[in-house]
C-alpha cells in the first residue's frame, strides 16, 4: 500500500528545527496533580503569553507538555509539542479534551471538544515543495513558516460531541457557543495549542466541588479502510525523524481535576 502522506510534506509539518530547546520532563509530574486558577485576561490565540511557561505535567504517552486551568467561565486546556511526530499527529487528527463530570473514567456520553479539524492536512505544503527542489537549511526554514502558516488559517474548525445544546457536530472556531480554541508555533517551531470550554456547557458551574475524570487523546492521521491500537506513545525513534507508525496510532491519558477557585 502507498503511503498516503509525503515524507516531505509530514517532515515540513513537524517542523524542521534540528536544535530546537525542549522543556525537561524529569522536572515535571506525568499527570497534573492538582488545579489550576487561570491566570487574567486570556487571550485565546496559541501564543501562550499569559501562561509563562507554568506547564504542570509532561505526559509521556502522548509526549504534550500540558496545563489544565479554570477560571468561573471557563476550562482550559494549554499544550506544547515539541517532538516531531507528536505535531504532525495533532495537525492531522487533533486534540480530544473529553471531561466526564461524574468523575468516572468513561468516554460515553461525555462532552468532547477536538481541535484542530483540518481536511487533507498533507495537502497542506500544496505546491510549495516544488519550489525548493535543491533543498538547504534556508529553504528548509523558509517552507516551514510558509506551511506553519498554512497550517494556522487552516485551523479553522471544531469538532464537538455530547453536548446537548449543540447540535452540529462541527463547528467554525468563531462560533456563537463559546468555545475557543487556537494554535501557533513558537520561535523554536513547536507546535502550541489553546482550548477554552464553557464551564456551562459541559455541566459544571463557578464553586463546584465534585472530582472530574478527563480524557485527553491525539487521534492521530486516520488511515481509510486502517485500524489503530490505542494508548500507544509510539516506538524508537531517532531525534528527528518522523514515527509513521505513532502518526496513525491514537495516544491518550486519563487525569483528574477540581475546580479551583478564587
Amino acid at each position: 500500500m502507498k503511503k498516503l502522506i509525503p515524507l516531505t510534506v509530514l517532515f515540513v509539518l513537524a517542523g524542521t528545527y534540528l536544535f530546537a530547546q525542549v522543556a525537561d520532563p524529569k522536572k515535571l509530574a506525568t499527570v497534573q496533580a492538582g488545579s489550576v486558577l487561570a491566570p487574567s485576561p486570556i487571550k485565546i490565540d496559541g501564543k501562550l503569553n499569559e501562561w509563562n511557561g507554568n506547564f504542570q505535567a509532561y505526559n509521556h504517552n502522548t509526549r504534550l507538555l500540558y496545563i489544565l486551568a479554570n477560571d468561573e467561565k471557563y476550562i482550559y486546556l494549554v499544550a506544547k509539542s515539541t517532538d516531531f511526530t507528536t505535531k504532525a499527529k495533532i495537525i492531522s487528527g487533533g486534540i480530544d479534551l473529553i471531561i466526564n463530570s461524574d468523575g468516572k473514567k468513561k468516554d460515553k456520553d461525555a462532552p468532547s471538544v477536538t481541535f484542530p479539524i483540518i481536511d487533507h492536512p498533507e495537502r497542506l505544503a500544496g505546491s510549495l515543495g516544488n519550489r525548493f527542489e535543491n533543498r538547504n537549511a534556508g529553504a528548509d526554514t523558509e517552507l516551514m513558516h510558509a506551511v506553519q502558516q498554512r497550517t494556522i488559517v487552516a485551523a479553522k474548525e471544531l469538532r464537538v460531541l455530547n453536548v446537548k445544546s449543540i447540535t452540529d457536530t462541527l463547528l467554525s472556531i468563531y462560533n456563537s457557543e463559546g468555545i475557543k480554541t487556537a494554535i501557533n508555533f513558537d520561535t523554536d517551531g513547536d507546535l502550541t495549542f489553546e482550548m477554552a470550554i464553557p464551564l456551562k456547557l459541559i455541566g459544571l458551574a463557578p464553586g463546584d466541588t465534585k472530582e472530574l475524570a478527563y480524557h485527553i487523546v491525539l487521534e492521530g492521521f486516520q488511515v481509510p479502510g486502517g485500524g489503530g491500537g490505542g494508548g500507544g506513545g509510539g516506538g524508537a525513534r531517532g531525534k528527528n525523524a518522523l514515527d509513521f507508525l505513532d502518526l496513525v496510532t491514537p495516544s491518550d491519558f486519563w487525569g483528574k481535576y477540581t475546580l479551583a477557585k478564587k
